[in-house]
C-alpha cells in the first residue's frame, strides 16, 4: 500500500550544532511516533509477485540544508519584478563520505563548472550512462545520490513502499528512464534541490517475521546514520540524526526540530480494510509467504495505528502535511481476482486523510498503483504534485528565516537591535534570517503567526462547517469581481462557533486555491496584546510581507530610510503609511482575502470598520468579519448597509454540525445501546440553541454518569439551559469541593482570569508553587477540580470562552473579586522579583561568551519560566489591585527601593524599554486611583491617610525619563544602571537620591544646576544662526527650514544630530513630508524641489507657472503628485516627474475682482477638502472632490450671527486653523477671542474661549492641542473639554510649532534656535488594551489620566548666554569659559560655580577660540567680529583673582588656534590666511613677525614633542618644522600614507584594523594631540566641504622620530590611519595617558591604546542624549586628571572620574 511523504528538515551550522548540545532536549515520543509514521508510509506497497500490474510506491524525505541566495520570480509576487530579498542562510556543515553500498548515479562535470552564473547549475553527468544516450540505473540500497547541483539547499530523498524497489518505484512501466524525480531538476524551483533515493530491503516474500513498523523505522534511520557525501569539498551533518530516538541523545532533538513538512500519496492513515485480505493472500501464494506482522499493524482495528496517529497528532503542529488520495479502483492480476473480483480503492479517502488543521488534501485521477507513476512531465498528475512541492518549498525559503516569527515568545528578550550611529543607514539584511528580523521589528510581531489559526482549526470536527460556502451571500462576496466587493459579516451569539468558521473559511479559501493569498486575524479578549486593533494591522501587513516580495521590499526600504518602527505608533498611523501608502497601491495578480475574527473583542471595533470600509485598494480585498450582535456592529452594519453583506448565524445553520459532534461523542460512550444515544442526542439537542460550548461542556459534565440510563437520563435532566445557569451549575461543583480544594481551584482561576496574557502551564505552576508546592501534575489538577471552566491547549492555559471570564468576574457569581485577584498576582510577581539572585543571574548572562542577546530568553524561560511574565506584567496588576492595602504597598517598598535597578536590568537584557514606559503609566493610574478612593471616602481609615504617593509618582516619571534619556546607553550597555545612569540623574529624582549619591559609585556630576528633569531634550541651530522659519517632523528625523537663505537641515530625530543640508537655491516659504516620512518637497518662489530625505538627492523638480505666493503644499494621494494652494485662490494638483498640472481647483469665482488674497489656505488630512479665510470674511470649506461650482460651507460664529447686516461686513477675524484628524472638524483661532471648534458636515460649533495663541496644532491623534502665545510660552491642551496640562514658559518669540507623529514631542523654532521637548505628562500608553486605560474610551487623553494638574516649567535657558569656547586648567581646580554674549569667565572646577568674570568682548560678539597658558598667567580669547584680547592673570588666593593688560587687536581674519610658548613669552595667533607671534612677556606687547599663506586651510599647529622651541604644522598632505622665534620653515615632510602590511613598524604590524585610509578629497586638521612620552602624534581630520561637527572623521597616528630633525629616516613621514576607529568615532579629544580619548557615534567617551600588542578599547561613561547639540559636542574638552568638561545649555557639566575609574 502506497504512500509518499515530503518532509522537509533544516540543517543548522554544525559548530553551533555541537556548541549547544547540552541545552537541547530530547523529544522521544514524538520522534518515535514520527519515525513510525514514515517508515509506515514505506511500507505499505503491494506484492510486485501478486500482480505484473502493481507496484510500489513510496516515501520520500526533503531536507534543508541551506538555503542560497537566487533569484526567483513567484507568479504570486505581484505584478512587478522585484528583488529576491531572502538571500542565502550561512551554509550548513555536513560530514560526508560516500557509502560503498550506495555508488553516486551521477557525477558533477567539472571543467564546467565555473562556467555558470552564480545561482544557475551545471547539469549532471550520469555516471551509468551509455554511449547511445541510455541509461543503465542500478538499483541499490542505503542513500543514493542522483542529482546533486552545484549548490545545494535542500535534499529530497525519495524511499520507497513495501515490495517496490529505489527507482522502479518512480518510474513509469517501471523503466528507470522514466524516473520522474529527475525532471524536477529541470525546473527553476528546484534547480537547487539535491535529489536522493532511499533503498532497503521490502520484499515481504518469504518466511515469517516479527519485525513491526517501529522495527522498520529504527532500521530506516540507522541506515540513514551510515550515509555520508561530499560535495564540494564541504562537510555537511548527517540527515538521519533527525531520527536517533529517546533522551540519551539530545542531537536528535535540535535535527528533529527543523523538519518542515510531510507528502503522503494514498497512505492508510486510518488503516486499510484490505489489510487483512493481503496477508491472507500471503498465506495462500505460490510464493512461500507467510503473515506479517507489519501488514497486520495496518489493519483498521490496529492499537499500533491508534498509537501512531495519536503521538503524530500531538508533535506534527509546526508541519506542513498534504495528502493525495487515489479516486480510481486498482485492478489486481488474474491470481488474486479470485480473492478480489473486482477493482477496489486500496485506501479510502476517509483513511487517506488525516484531518489535522494544517494538512491541505487533494485527489489525483490515479489508482494506487499509478498514483506514483507518471508518464510524461506533462501528466496531471505529476503537475499537480509538482505545483503542491513548489508551493511548500518556496514556503521553506520564508519559513526557515520566519521560525524566529512564528514561534516566538512572550516579550521575547534580546529582539531589539542596538541602535546604529545616529547618521547612518543600515544595510539590507541578505538572508531570509535576517528579513525576517527586519520585519520584526519593523513591525513589532511578537507572537507565533499561526498559532491561533491552528487553535482554532484544532476544535473543528471533520465534515463541519461546510455549510457555509453554500449559502448564497457568502457565494456573492467571494464571486464578487471588481475593487468594490462589500464586507461580509457574519453575526452570532458568544459561543456559536463564529472563530471555528473563520478558521475554516481560511482554510477552504486556501483549498479552493492554493495561490490565492488570505491573511487572517483572531481578536482575543483575554489577551491584551492580541486584542488591539494596532496588532492586528500590523500581523496582517506582516503576513502579507511574507507572501510577497513586492510587500516585504517596500517595507525594509521603508525601514532602511527611516529606521522606524510601528509597534508604538496608532493604527491611524499604520493604516496610513503601511496600507494606504504601500498595499493598496500595489496591483497583485490575485485578489486579497482578509478573515476578522471577533472584532467585537478588540479595543476600538468602530475605528478598525471605519478604516476597513473606507479602504481603497487597486488590487480586490475581499474581507470576512465575524462578531456578536453588539450595538456598535449593528449601528455599523446599518450605515454602511451598501457596502457590506450581513448574514445572522441561527441555530439552524449550525444544527447539523452540532448534531454531529454530539453524535460522536455519544457513539464513543454508547456504542451498544442506539436507543438511549439517540435518546441522549436528541435531548441535548433541544437545549443547545445552537451553542457549540453549552453542547461541549454539557457533554463533559454528563461524561462521568454513563453507567445506568437512570444516570444518563438524570444527568440530562439536571442540566440547565442556556450559558449562564450552566457557568452556575460548574462553579456550584466546585464550591462543593472539601475546603483544600476549593481555594486551589479559586487560586488557579483567578491567575487565569486576571492575567495579563494566557499563561504557559509552567508559568502557572511556578506561580503556584510558592502558595501550594510542587505539582504531581499541574494539568490533572486542574481537569479535576477546576469544573471545566479550564482548558489546556499545547500547555497554554485557558478559560473555555470569554464569557466564562465575564462569568467569574460578574458580582452575582461572588467567585473572583477583580481587584483581590489582581492584588494577589501583583503581590505574587512583586515577591518573585524581590530576589537578591536575579543581579547575580543576569550579570552572569551577559559574561557568557556563549550567550548572546537572542539566546538569553530561552534560557530564562527554561530555567526561570515565571521570569519573563514578572518582569513585564507585575505593573498591570499593580493597576488594577486594591489600592488602600498595606501589604501592596508594603511589597511596592521593598521592591522599588531595593530591586527595582535588577529589574531595569532584566528589562534592557530583553531589549523590550516600552515596557518600562507601560509600567510608568499603571503606576500613575494606581496613584490615581487611590487618590480617587480618598477622595470619595467620607471617613477614611486609618490606612488610606499613610501612604504618601508622591514618591511613587516621582519613580513613574523616572521610568520614564530613564527611556527617553538613557534608552540607547540601556540597550547597549545593561549594566549602566547600576553605575552610570543614576549619577547622571537630578539630584532630586527618586533614581538620583535613591542610588545616584553612593560613593561607591566611582563617578560624580558636577555643574548642573538643575535638580529635576529638564523637559528639553536639545536645542539645535544652523551653522550661521539664521532664523528658522518652519519645522517640520517625521518618525526618524525632524527638518528645520531657514527661508532666506533656502535650505533645510535634516535632522536625527533619535539623536538631534545634524544629518545633512538641503539647498533649494532660492527663498523657500513651504515644505511637505510625504506620508511615509521619506520624500520632502520645498517650494521656492520660482521652482518646487522634490528630495530623497535619507540622500539628500533631489528626485524631481518642475518650475511655479504662478507669480501668485504660495500658501499651502502637501503630498497628494501618491508620492508623485503634490497639491499645492495659491494667493490667487487657486489649488493645483501637479506630476512632479512631468511638472505638468493635472487638476486645477478654485476656491472662489475666478471672475470676482475682489483681489484680496487669502489669509491661510489649509488641506485636509483625507485630501478632499480645503479651508480658506479670506480678510475679514469667514472661514470656508470646499470639497475639492465635488463639482466646482458647489457652495462650500461656511463657518460663521455665534458671537458674528447676532451682528446687523450692515455689521456683517466685518467678520471676527481668524488668524490660523488645523485640521481634526478625523477631516470632518477644523479648529479656528481667532484674533483675542480663543479657538472654535467648528464640525462643519453638521454645522455644529464649540467655543474655547479660554484658549488664546498666536499658533496652533493638533497631535496627530486628536487628543492634544498645542498653541504658543505672542509672549513665547508653550501650552498643551487635553481633549475633549480641552483643559490646560502643560504651560512652558519662555521669552522669545515662537514662530513655529510642531507634534511628533506620536504626539510625544514638541519642537519650537525661536530665531535661530529649534528647541525638542519631551515633557511626560504627554507620554501615553502605547498599548490599547489595559483594561481600564483602554482605547475603547474613546474620550481623548484625559482617559489616560496622565496627570491631576497643570505642571508648570519656567525656562529661561534662551536668555541665559551660551558656552561657545571652553578651556582648562592642568591643575585640576579652574576651567574658563567665553559666551556668546563676549563674556570670558572663571569658574571652580569642583562644582562649576563662577569664580569671576574676567573680561567682556562686545556683547554683540561670540567667543570663537579660548586659551589658558599652562601656568595659569596668561588668557587670551578671539570672538567672531575679528577682535583678540589677552589678559595677564595672578591669583591671590583660592576663588581670588587679579586681572592685568595684555593687548586689544582687531583683524579682518577670524582666528582659528592660539598656541602659548612654554616659556610664556610669546604667543602664536593663527587665522585662516595668516599667521603671527606675539610678544606678551614685559610691558611691552607687540608683533614678533607675521606669515601669509596663499592657502590655509586644514593646518593645525602644535609643539614640537621633542625639541620646545620648534613648532610644527601639520595638514592634509605634510608635516612642516617652523620656528618659534621667526616662524621660518626649518624642514617639509610630505606625509606617505602606508597599508597595514607595509613599513613593519611595531604600531602598524600589530593591529590588524590599521588599514590604509580611504578618504578622498580636502581634508581639514580638527584635533592634533601628542601623547605624554613623546613618541607619537594623533590627528582627526574631516572633509573641508563638511559643516557637521558630527561629521565621520579620519584618524591618523604619526611617529615624532619620523620627523625629528636628528632622526636619519627618509624625506616622507609615514603615518597609519585608523580606519576602523574612525569610524567608530564622532569625535577626537585628545590624548590621555598614552590613550587616545574619543567621543564614539554614539557619545560614549573612549580610550585606545596605542602601546601594546593587543588594541584595547574601552567605553567609561557617555554624555546623556540632552547634553548633545553641534556645538557641545566641539567644545566637550578633560585636563590631565581625566575629568571631562561638557557644555549644556549655557552650563558647563563636569564629570570627575569618569576615566579613571
Amino acid at each position: 500500500m502506497a504512500s509518499f511523504s515530503l518532509i522537509l528538515v533544516w540543517i543548522p551550522d554544525q559548530c553551533s550544532f555541537i556548541s549547544d548540545v547540552k541545552s537541547l532536549t530530547s523529544h522521544d515520543s514524538r520522534q518515535a511516533s514520527f519515525l513510525r509514521k514514515i517508515n509506515r508510509s514505506g511500507q505499505q506497497d503491494s506484492n510486485e509477485a501478486l500482480s505484473e500490474q502493481v507496484d510500489e510506491p513510496g516515501a520520500a524525505l526533503w531536507t534543508e540544508t541551506h538555503l542560497q541566495h537566487h533569484t526567483r520570480r513567484h507568479d504570486r509576487a505581484g505584478s512587478e519584478p522585484t528583488e529576491q530579498l531572502l538571500s542565502s542562510i550561512p551554509l550548513h556543515l555536513r560530514s560526508h563520505h560516500r557509502s560503498p553500498q550506495s555508488p553516486p548515479l551521477f557525477k558533477r562535470n567539472v571543467s564546467d563548472a565555473n562556467s555558470h552564473l552564480p545561482g544557475t547549475l551545471e547539469r549532471p553527468t550520469l555516471l551509468h550512462q551509455e554511449s547511445d544516450g541510455s541509461s543503465d540505473l542500478v538499483e541499490s540500497r542505503g542513500l543514493s545520490v542522483l542529482y546533486r547541483p552545484s549548490k545545494v539547499d535542500l535534499d529530497l530523498v525519495f524511499i520507497h513502499g513495501l515490495g517496490g524497489s529505489s527507482l522502479k518505484t518512480w518510474s513509469f512501466a517501471r523503466r528507470t528512464e522514466n524516473f520522474w524525480p529527475l525532471w524536477l531538476s529541470q525546473d527553476p524551483e528546484f534547480v537547487a534541490t539535491r535529489i536522493l533515493t532511499f533503498g532497503y530491503n521490502a520484499d515481504f516474500r518469504g518466511p515469517s517475521t516479527i519485525l513491526n513498523i517501529t522495527d522498520f523505522a529504527k532500521d530506516l534511520v540507522s541506515r540513514m546514520l551510515t550515509f555520508d557525501e561530499e560535495i564540494e569539498d564541504e562537510p555537511r551533518i548527517r540527515i538521519g540524526q533527525a531520527y536517533i530516538l529517546g533522551r540519551q541523545d539530545p542531537m536528535c532533538s535540535k535535527v528533529f526540530e527543523q523538519v518542515r513538512g510531510i507528502v503522503f500519496l494514498a497512505t492508510p492513515h486510518g488503516g486499510a480494510s484490505d489489510a487483512k485480505l493481503l496477508n491472507s493472500i500471503l498465506e495462500a501464494s505460490p510464493f512461500s509467504t507467510s503473515r506479517k506482522e507489519y501488514i497486520a499493524q495496518l489493519e483498521p482495528t490496529s492499537h499500533m495505528l491508534q498509537d501512531i496517529n495519536d503521538q503524530f497528532s500531538k508533535t506534527c503542529g509546526e508541519l506542513a502535511l498534504v495528502s493525495f488520495y487515489e479516486t480510481m479502483r486498482t485492478v489486481f492480476a488474474r491470481g488474486v481476482k479470485k480473492i478480489v473480483r473486482f477493482g477496489t480503492l486500496i485506501v479510502e479517502r476517509a483513511s487517506a486523510i488525516l484531518g489535522y488543521p494544517q494538512e491541505h488534501s487533494s485527489p489525483l485521477a490515479a489508482d494506487h498503483h499509478s498514483i506514483c507513476k507518471y508518464a510524461s512531465n506533462t501528466d496531471e498528475n505529476f503537475v499537480c504534485v509538482k505545483g503542491f512541492l513548489k508551493i511548500m518549498r518556496s514556503k521553506i525559503e520564508i519559513a526557515t528565516g520566519l521560525s524566529t516569527a512564528l514561534h516566538a515568545t512572550e516579550e521575547p528578550l534580546g529582539s531589539a537591535p542596538i541602535p546604529s550611529a545616529p547618521d547612518g543607514a543600515s544595510e539590507r539584511p541578505s538572508s531570509a534570517a535576517e528579513v525576517t528580523k527586519g520585519l520584526q521589528e519593523l513591525l513589532g510581531i511578537i507572537y507565533p503567526v499561526e498559532s491561533d489559526l491552528n487553535a482554532k482549526k484544532s476544535q473543528k470536527m471533520a465534515g463541519s462547517c461546510q455549510w457555509l460556502p453554500c449559502k448564497q451571500s457568502f457565494q456573492e462576496w467571494f464571486e464578487r469581481a471588481g475593487t468594490d466587493t462589500p464586507i461580509f459579516i457574519l453575526t452570532a451569539p458568544p459561543a456559536a462557533g463564529k472563530s471555528t468558521l473563520a478558521s475554516y473559511v481560511v482554510e477552504w479559501i486556501q483549498d479552493v486555491s492554493l495561490d490565492t493569498a488570505c491573511q487572517y486575524y483572531f481578536f482575543i479578549s483575554d489577551h491584551q496584546v492580541k486584542r488591539t486593533v494596532s496588532y492586528c494591522l500590523r500581523m496582517i501587513a506582516f503576513q502579507l510581507a511574507i507572501r510577497y516580495d513586492v510587500v516585504r521590499e517596500a517595507l525594509l526600504r521603508l525601514k532602511d530610510e527611516t529606521n522606524a518602527t510601528f509597534e508604538r505608533q496608532s493604527p491611524k498611523d499604520i493604516w496610513e503609511k503601511i496600507f494606504q501608502g504601500i498595499i493598496f497601491r500595489i496591483p497583485f495578480k490575485e485578489d486579497l482575502f482578509w478573515i476578522l475574527d471577533a472584532l467585537d473583542e478588540s479595543d476600538t471595533p468602530s475605528s478598525l470598520c471605519d478604516m476597513l470600509i473606507r479602504s481603497r485598494s487597486t488590487t480586490p480585498i475581499k474581507m470576512l468579519v465575524t462578531s456578536r450582535e453588539t450595538r456598535d456592529m449593528s449601528n455599523f452594519i446599518y450605515n454602511a448597509k451598501d457596502k457590506v453583506i450581513h448574514e445572522a448565524l441561527t441555530p439552524a445553520d449550525t444544527y447539523q454540525d452540532i448534531k454531529e459532534c454530539v453524535s460522536a461523542t455519544i457513539q464513543a460512550n454508547l456504542p451498544h445501546d442506539r436507543e438511549s444515544r439517540d435518546d441522549v442526542i436528541d435531548q441535548i439537542l433541544s437545549k443547545a440553541s445552537g451553542s457549540f460550548l453549552w453542547v461541549r461542556l454539557t457533554l463533559d459534565t454528563i461524561r462521568d454518569s454513563w453507567h445506568t440510563q437512570e444516570d444518563i437520563r438524570k444527568a440530562l435532566r439536571d442540566v440547565p439551559e442556556g450559558m449562564e445557569p450552566l457557568y452556575a451549575e460548574m462553579l456550584g461543583h466546585i464550591n462543593q469541593q472539601n475546603p483544600s480544594k476549593r481555594a486551589m481551584a479559586r487560586e488557579i482561576l483567578t491567575w487565569i482570569v486576571c492575567s495579563y496574557r494566557p499563561l504557559s502551564l509552567f508559568e502557572l505552576q511556578a506561580a503556584l508553587t510558592p502558595t501550594f508546592g510542587e505539582f504531581l501534575s499541574l494539568e490533572d489538577t486542574i481537569s479535576q477540580i477546576c469544573g471545566h471552566f479550564v482548558r489546556v491547549t499545547d500547555s497554554k492555559v485557558t478559560l473555555v470562552h470569554a464569557t466564562g471570564r465575564q462569568f467569574l468576574l460578574n458580582q452575582s457569581s461572588g467567585f473572583i473579586d477583580k481587584h483581590e485577584g489582581h492584588q494577589k498576582l501583583a503581590l505574587a510577581c512583586l515577591r518573585y522579583l524581590s530576589d537578591d539572585s536575579w543581579r547575580h543571574i543576569f550579570a552572569l548572562s551577559l559574561r557568557n561568551p556563549k550567550m548572546t542577546k537572542s539566546t538569553i530568553p530561552s534560557r530564562y524561560s527554561d530555567e526561570h519560566p515565571f521570569l519573563t511574565y514578572a518582569t513585564h506584567h507585575w505593573a498591570y496588576h499593580v493597576k488594577n489591585a486594591v489600592c488602600n492595602r498595606d501589604e501592596l504597598w508594603d511589597a511596592l517598598d521593598t521592591f522599588i527601593h531595593g530591586y527595582i535597578l535588577v529589574w531595569i536590568h532584566g528589562i534592557a537584557i530583553s531589549s523590550n524599554l516600552q515596557t518600562l514606559v507601560r509600567t510608568a503609566q499603571d503606576l500613575r493610574y494606581f496613584c490615581h486611583r487611590y487618590a480617587r478612593v480618598r477622595a470619595n471616602t467620607a471617613d477614611p481609615p486609618i490606612s488610606l491617610k499613610t501612604h504618601d504617593t508622591q514618591w511613587l509618582r516621582s519613580w513613574a516619571t523616572d521610568l520614564i525619563r530613564i527611556v527617553g534619556k538613557f534608552g540607547r546607553v540601556l540597550l547597549q550597555n545593561p549594566l549602566s544602571i547600576y553605575r552610570l545612569i543614576p549619577v547622571f540623574c537630578p539630584s532630586k529624582s527618586q533614581i538620583g537620591t535613591v542610588y545616584g549619591r553612593t560613593p561607591d559609585l566611582g563617578i560624580s556630576i558636577a555643574g548642573i544646576s538643575s535638580s529635576w528633569w529638564d523637559d528639553c531634550m536639545a536645542r539645535v541651530s544652523g551653522i550661521e544662526n539664521e532664523t528658522i522659519s518652519r519645522v517640520f517632523s517625521t518618525v526618524s528625523h525632524f527638518v528645520t527650514l531657514v527661508s532666506t537663505k533656502g535650505k533645510a537641515i535634516v535632522w536625527s530625530s533619535e539623536t538631534c544630530a545634524e544629518l545633512r543640508t538641503i539647498y533649494h537655491s532660492e527663498y523657500t516659504t513651504h515644505m511637505a513630508v510625504n506620508k511615509l516620512g521619506t520624500v520632502l518637497a520645498t517650494a521656492g518662489i520660482r521652482t518646487v524641489r522634490v528630495w530623497e530625505l535619507l540622500s539628500g538627492k533631489e528626485i524631481g523638480s518642475f518650475p511655479q507657472n504662478s507669480e501668485a505666493k504660495t500658501m499651502t503644499m502637501v503630498f497628494g494621494q501618491s508620492d508623485g503628485s503634490l497639491i499645492i494652494g495659491r494667493e490667487d485662490f487657486s489649488v493645483q494638483t501637479y506630476d512632479i516627474s512631468s511638472g505638468l498640472v493635472t487638476s486645477t481647483f478654485w476656491t472662489r469665482p475666478r471672475q470676482n475682482s475682489d483681489m484680496n488674497g487669502p489669509r491661510f489656505m489649509t488641506i485636509s488630512p483625507d485630501l478632499t477638502k480645503i479651508a480658506v479665510a479670506e480678510r475679514g470674511k469667514p472661514v470656508f470649506v470646499w470639497d475639492m472632490e465635488s463639482f466646482q461650482d458647489q457652495l462650500p460651507w461656511r463657518c460663521v460664529r455665534h458671537t458674528d450671527r447676532l451682528r446687523s447686516v450692515h455689521e456683517q461686513e466685518a467678520w471676527t477675524a481668524s488668524e490660523v486653523a488645523c485640521w481634526h484628524p478625523d477631516g470632518t472638524s477644523i479648529f479656528i483661532l481667532y484674533q483675542g477671542s480663543g479657538i472654535v471648534h467648528w464640525n462643519f458636515t453638521e454645522d455644529s460649533q464649540k467655543e474655547y474661549s479660554h484658549i488664546e495663541g498666536r499658533e496652533i496644532v493638533l497631535s496627530k491623534d486628536g487628543n492634544f492641542l498645542l498653541t504658543s502665545d505672542p509672549s513665547g510660552t508653550l501650552y498643551v491642551w487635553a481633549s475633549p473639554r480641552f483643559n490646560l496640562i502643560y504651560k512652558l514658559f519662555d521669552e522669545d518669540i515662537v514662530r513655529d510649532i510642531a507634534f511628533s507623529p506620536d504626539g510625544q514631542r514638541i519642537y519650537d523654532s525661536r530665531g535661530a534656535i529649534c528647541n525638542v521637548w519631551e515633557p511626560d505628562i504627554l507620554i501615553r500608553h502605547d498599548d490599547g488594551g489595559r483594561d481600564e486605560v483602554s482605547s475603547n474610551h474613546e474620550g481623548g487623553a484625559e482617559s489616560s489620566i496622565l496627570s491631576d494638574s497643570v505642571t508648570q516649567i519656567s525656562q529661561n535657558n534662551s536668555t541665559v548666554s551660551q558656552v561657545t569656547a571652553l578651556v582648562c586648567d592642568p591643575q585640576d581646580e579652574y576651567y574658563c569659559c567665553g559666551r556668546d554674549d563676549g563674556s570670558v569667565t572663571i569658574h571652580s572646577a569642583k562644582d562649576g560655580s563662577k569664580v569671576r568674570k574676567v573680561y567682556n568682548h562686545s556683547s554683540t560678539a561670540s567667543i570663537v577660540a579660548l586659551e589658558w597658558s599652562k601656568s595659569g598667567r596668561f588668557i587670551v580669547s578671539g570672538d567672531d567680529a575679528g577682535r583678540i584680547i589677552c589678559k595677564r592673570l595672578e591669583s591671590k588666593g583660592v576663588g581670588t583673582w587679579a586681572v592685568f593688560p595684555g593687548f586689544d587687536i582687531r583683524f579682518i581674519d577670524l582666528v582659528r588656534q592660539f598656541v602659548f610658548h612654554p616659556s610664556e613669552g610669546s604667543l602664536l595667533i593663527s587665522m585662516e590666511s595668516s599667521d603671527l607671534l606675539w610678544s606678551i612677556r614685559g610691558k611691552l606687547k607687540k608683533e614678533i613677525c607675521r606669515k601669509s599663506w596663499l592657502s590655509s586651510i586644514g593646518r593645525r599647529w602644535i609643539l614640537c614633542p621633542d625639541d620646545t622651541n620648534k613648532l610644527l604644522w601639520i595638514d592634509r598632505y605634510k608635516i612642516d618644522t617652523y620656528g618659534w622665534e621667526d616662524l621660518e620653515l626649518h624642514q617639509s615632510q610630505s606625509i606617505d600614507l602606508t597599508p597595514a602590511d607595509e613599513g613593519k613598524r611595531e604600531l602598524e604590524a600589530s593591529r590588524p584594523s590599521l588599514n590604509r585610509t580611504t578618504s578622498s578629497g580636502t581634508e581639514s586638521v580638527r584635533c592634533i594631540s601628542a601623547t605624554r612620552n613623546g613618541q607619537h602624534l594623533v590627528t582627526e581630520t574631516v572633509s573641508t566641504g563638511s559643516f557637521s561637527s558630527l561629521a565621520p572623521c579620519n584618524m591618523r597616528v604619526h611617529q615624532v622620530s619620523a620627523f625629528s630633525p636628528t632622526s636619519k629616516k627618509s624625506n616622507a613621514v609615514r603615518r597609519v590611519a585608523l580606519l576602523d576607529l574612525a569610524q567608530q568615532t564622532s569625535r577626537v579629544l585628545g590624548i590621555f595617558n598614552d590613550r587616545i580619548l574619543f567621543l564614539d557615534v554614539t557619545f560614549w567617551v573612549c580610550t585606545w591604546e596605542l602601546t601594546g600588542l593587543v588594541p584595547a578599547m574601552k567605553r567609561h561613561f557617555f554624555l546623556p542624549r540632552d547634553w548633545i547639540s553641534p556645538t557641545s559636542i566641539q567644545l566637550v574638552t578633560y585636563n590631565e586628571h581625566g575629568t571631562v568638561f561638557c557644555p549644556r545649555n549655557g552650563e558647563v557639566a563636569i564629570v570627575r572620574d569618569g576615566i579613571n575609574s
